[in-house]
């Protein structure tokens, strides 16, 4: 299931919340992938990059990195 998450405005700074029950949210990280890039992939048969930096959006997270899970419904945000 998925919902949206708000952010508010709060004395420490901006807060992401769960716009369905109003509870905390938790960033979860992807794991297989860093920053939204899940590999390397030049075009190339045999890559002769002097230092391949990963350039594939991941398709589990869709390039966000991770993603927004509710601590109270379990709701789940990509």
């Amino acid at each position: 299931m998925s919902t949206t998450v708000k952010y508010v405005n709060t004395r420490y700074g901006q807060e992401a919340f769960c716009s369905k029950c109003g509870s905390d949210v938790l960033w979860k990280e992807c794991e297989n992938c860093y920053e939204g890039y899940s590999h390397h992939d030049c075009g190339e048969d045999t890559c002769c990059c002097a230092d391949p930096h990963p350039n594939v959006k991941c398709d589990i997270c869709n390039g966000e990195g991770g993603w927004w899970i509710c601590l109270t419904c379990k709701s789940k945000e990509d």
